[in-house]
């Protein structure tokens, strides 16, 4: 029999079913849900992120530690998170972890996506994916922050930005806080920013690196491409959809007043250069650890200086006509392009499905997705799906799913309501369809190796 343990989990109790025989629950879960797979809604808080405007998670419940918001809200994320340790020394156990909704005698449990994926490896991943031996390769979030982040660079994980506008509450809102920092102008280089992170610069409230960065405007239907060992800012402030590479980590490269200075440095570096201390404060800084955070191995300094950065790696939807009439149904690529250095790395993409009132449409994607529904009320299979409003941490909110790579042309949705369905999806490297940025060829993508840096 499976074993069930009892998780608190955003501060609420959830029963987690574990072990070895779980592959007959996981195939009828799938059969059961009509090829399609609910999952919870996970959070997620960092020590240096206030939650933002548009977030689902009413605001008497955003804050489980002081100082703390629960301000991401993650799908499809198979392991445990960089911040697992922290939030465990503060009862939270699998903050942004997926779980797959289960159910046992008539009661809900929770099966983690890894493990789902364990037992039923060919009906979730598919034959391709499966070969890559790397889950599901990739996840998706929204990141809804009340302020610009400071800069940081991922050494491992792409990442893209949509403005989805359903998430929006206000335009209103929608101001100068709308710009994201995209690299630094060519005057500001390595030289230049190894002085901004040393002992002297840091403490210096006049050296800030936002006063050398381009800007650029992040609207509604926007979205944007961001590659490994570029420095970014994101703004926030509205809720942005992030399709991301498997790993979380980041390194900062600018403070704010709640990060310590252990984050810093980030978990990014050579195991050579890193603090021991993790209360270790400006004055250990060493040479050969700065030398390498301004490097060209830990920046990719020919597109942070790029001045066409923002509007190279700018996705324009696409309307995908072999999946949808454009017209009851439309179907459209919003996120997509090649990444790396080499412009030659296939990692993800992500689709907006629009169903209009009334309609019924059977999918037809080749593989599998995380999906989320962002507006409109009807079904996902045999799911019932609703655009999230006043949920509480933890709660499941009938919005996040998984679609496996089996079923993943067989799943039907209906548009119940009264208004436009909206579903953002996102794929793997399996997809054999995504397209790339206008400048960008095709014929040179080769997936992403898992150890690629």
């Amino acid at each position: 029999m499976p074993k069930t343990t009892v998780q608190n989990m955003y501060g609420r109790p959830f029963e987690i079913l574990e072990g070895d025989d779980l592959q007959s629950l996981c195939e009828a879960t799938i059969k059961a849900g009509g090829g399609a797979l609910a999952t919870n809604t996970a959070m997620m808080c960092r020590p240096f992120c206030a939650s933002g405007a548009g977030n689902p998670i009413i605001s008497a419940n955003r804050s489980p530690i002081p100082g703390f918001e629960w301000d991401e809200i993650w799908f499809g994320f198979e392991d445990f998170t960089s911040e697992e340790d922290f939030l465990r020394k503060h009862g939270y156990y699998g903050s942004g972890r997926c779980y797959i909704v289960v159910k046992v005698d008539g009661k809900k449990k929770l099966v983690a996506l890894k493990d789902f994926i364990r037992h039923v490896p060919d009906a979730l991943l598919g034959p391709k994916l499966k070969s890559f031996g790397h889950g599901m390769f990739r996840y998706s979030k929204f990141f809804i922050n009340k302020n610009r982040l400071p800069h940081h660079s991922h050494d491992v994980k792409e990442e893209a930005y949509w403005i989805e506008p359903t998430m929006i509450p206000d335009y209103d809102l929608f101001d100068e806080q709308c710009f994201m920092s995209v690299g630094l102008h060519e005057d500001f280089g390595p030289a230049e920013l190894r002085k901004y992170l040393t002992a002297e610069g840091w403490n210096d409230p006049m050296m800030k690196i936002k006063r050398h960065a381009r800007w650029f405007y992040m609207r509604p239907g926007n979205a944007m491409i961001m590659k490994t060992q570029n420095l970014h800012g994101p703004a926030a402030f509205l809720p942005h959809y992030e399709p991301q590479y498997l790993d979380d980590g980041y390194r900062m490269y600018e403070p704010m007043p709640k990060i310590p200075r252990s984050l810093l440095v980030g978990r990014e570096i050579p195991a050579r250069l890193r603090v021991t201390d993790p209360e270790a404060e400006a004055k250990i800084d060493r040479d050969e650890l700065l030398d390498y955070l301004v490097s060209d191995e830990a920046l990719d300094w020919k597109n942070m200086h790029d001045p066409l950065y923002g509007e190279k790696h700018s996705c324009k939807p696409i309307l995908d006509t072999q999946t949808s009439d454009g017209t009851d149904v439309t179907d459209h690529w919003v996120i997509y392009g090649a990444f790396g250095r080499g412009n030659n790395h296939q990692v993800l993409a992500s689709k907006r499905l629009v169903i209009q009132p009334g309609v019924e449409y059977r999918m037809k994607d080749p593989v599998g997705s995380d999906m989320i529904c962002t507006a409109g009320v009807g079904t996902v299979g045999t799911h019932v799906a609703a655009a999230p409003r006043a949920l509480k941490p933890g709660d499941l909110g009938n919005w996040c799913f998984v679609i496996p790579a089996q079923t993943a042309s067989e799943v039907v949705i209906k548009n119940t309501g009264d208004c436009e369905m909206v579903l953002l999806r996102t794929f793997g490297p399996d997809h054999p369809a995504m397209p790339v940025l206008p400048w960008q060829d095709r014929s040179k993508l080769v997936v992403k190796p898992r150890s690629a840096k």
